[in-house]
């Protein structure tokens, strides 16, 4: 079996895959970069194991395996902002933009949106169009949820608008680092080419190391990417983790548990780890 590597195209993963495309860092295995890479994209490439949003693991949870050498995430941030037009203790009952967030984005919104600043959401919207307010009702404020190079720029210039981490929200709430990303390799790649899978996986764990003798270059090369400053770009990056530590293995059920409501995600009870993976 020949196995691929497909990563979600978010700045968390992007140092990886801005240093396999520079050519410093080699796998085993082709790599693709997909946009808005999702649980059935995963499931619908053979072979492919997938560096993707933890939410997606809900719904690949009975035919995937998460393996610990590779994540994304930061240790206070998770590049995941709310934004509006006030100050946020000016706003309760609000109506949630989502846009075309990712589910953990969305998660993150819905984990601390109340817990930690104290707004009720009226309603989570993903397409504003078609929001047609009644013309008996007053009008209610609008938070943006926003990811990504749009959230860095909206942190970088937010232009007069409140913008903050969702992520550094996470951590202060629970002491747990917010987790963006997780590897999931099929079960049926870890049963008939284990020996495959190993060499990638070391391979991996290699490559991580060795990112960190280009870590300035690529933050640069990131932040002209993005449109952002260094400042920001170096602040997000320097926050992020590229394994599943021990306290992100804590923190993915917990956002199940405090975030995944009204999101019509199967239940996720346990974390069905690579053996040998150590339990925290």
């Amino acid at each position: 079996m020949a196995l691929e590597l497909l990563l979600d195209d978010a700045p968390g993963p992007a140092l990886l895959a801005l240093a396999i495309e520079r050519g410093w860092v080699t796998l085993p295995a082709a790599v693709r970069v997909v946009p808005g890479l999702d649980a059935a994209t995963l499931a619908a490439t053979s072979g492919a194991l997938g560096l993707l949003p933890f939410t997606e693991y809900a719904m690949l949870q009975e035919s995937h395996t998460i393996l610990p050498e590779l994540a994304a995430g930061g240790q206070h941030n998770a590049g995941i902002v709310l934004s509006a037009d006030r100050r946020l203790d000016e706003i309760d009952n609000a109506s949630v933009d989502l846009a075309e967030t990712s589910r953990a984005a969305e998660c993150y919104a819905r984990a601390t949106l109340k817990k930690f600043y104290g707004i009720t959401a009226a309603r989570w919207v993903r397409d504003r169009e078609q929001e047609a307010p009644g013309s008996d009702e007053p009008a209610q404020p609008w938070l943006e949820v926003r990811e990504g190079g749009e959230a860095l720029h909206l942190l970088d210039e937010p232009g007069g608008r409140t913008v903050v981490d969702l992520g550094r929200a996470w951590f202060i709430l629970t002491g747990l680092p917010p987790l963006t990303h997780v590897l999931l390799a099929p079960d049926a790649a870890l049963a008939d080419d284990v020996a495959a899978v190993r060499a990638l996986t070391g391979a991996l764990t290699s490559a991580l190391q060795q990112l960190q003798n280009w870590q300035d270059e690529l933050i640069s090369t990131l932040a002209e990417h993005y449109g952002v400053s260094r400042e920001v770009a170096s602040a997000f990056y320097r926050d992020q983790f590229l394994t599943l530590t021990g306290d992100a293995q804590k923190s993915l059920p917990l956002l199940f548990a405090q975030g995944a409501w009204g999101m019509r995600l199967p239940p996720v009870t346990r974390l069905k780890l690579a053996a040998g993976t150590p339990r925290v």
